[in-house]
């Protein structure tokens, strides 16, 4: 009879123990989302950032061509705000890599090296295309500004919204998509208003975006 108890007893207290399969699916779910999320190194901040940089050095070239008529370009004043803003973006989008990517090997960072190295192929080969119209009389300002920027966005778009489908990332899969839309509305603005229309709808894209990483987290706790 003792025996028939104790096993009761450890059964009882072993179910007891037990996650529930629903919770233990949320908790599965949560730490693949979580992992990924550290892997990509996404955050509200870099967003920001982000943000901050599109408004304000295409907002800095759209207040020095507005007036050009003709369309000869930014000024150089307006390129050295640009620049350096890229120039940190680019930073910290490298150091929050590093530290994500610290420690961390195997078949995820080389998917990720090959991602980056098919993106610098793409960006490389618009910026080929453009040198060769450019050397072959089609080097007006109008179309190397145009070109070289609207290319670049939907370039950096459509590929990271192709790889966002493929892990089934909808939400950067949106970003990306409104990305490459701004670019294309930019374009339709003309040479002037383009960096306007994409210095003011990148940073609201980018807010948005830095607003759903931050929501999502917590409603993931929630959720639990």
């Amino acid at each position: 009879m003792n025996g028939t108890s104790d096993i009761g007893e450890a059964g009882m207290y072993g179910d007891e123990g037990a996650l529930d399969p629903h919770r233990a699916a949320q908790l599965l779910e949560r730490t693949q989302r979580e992992a990924q999320r550290e892997l990509d190194y996404r955050s509200p901040w870099l967003s920001v950032i982000a943000a901050v940089v599109a408004l304000v050095g295409f907002g800095a070239v759209w207040l020095t061509v507005r007036d050009q008529h003709p369309f000869t370009g930014p000024t150089t004043a307006a390129l050295w705000v640009l620049y350096p803003l890229i120039a940190i973006r680019i930073a910290t989008v490298l150091y929050a890599h590093r530290r994500a990517s610290a420690g961390v090997s195997g078949r995820s960072v080389k998917l990720r090296q090959a991602e980056i190295a098919a993106i610098a192929v793409a960006l490389l080969a618009v910026y080929l295309l453009m040198f060769a119209l450019a050397d072959n009389g089609a080097g007006h300002a109008t179309f190397y500004w145009m070109y070289g920027l609207t290319a670049t966005l939907v370039v950096l778009g459509g590929c990271w919204a192709t790889r966002s489908a493929v892990r089934e990332d909808w939400q950067e899969f949106g970003v990306c998509i409104a990305v490459v839309l701004v670019a294309a509305f930019g374009a339709l603005a003309g040479p002037r208003a383009m960096w306007l229309v994409d210095g003011v709808g990148l940073c609201v894209v980018l807010l948005v975006a830095a607003a759903a990483e931050a929501w999502l987290p917590r409603t993931a706790r929630s959720d639990i």
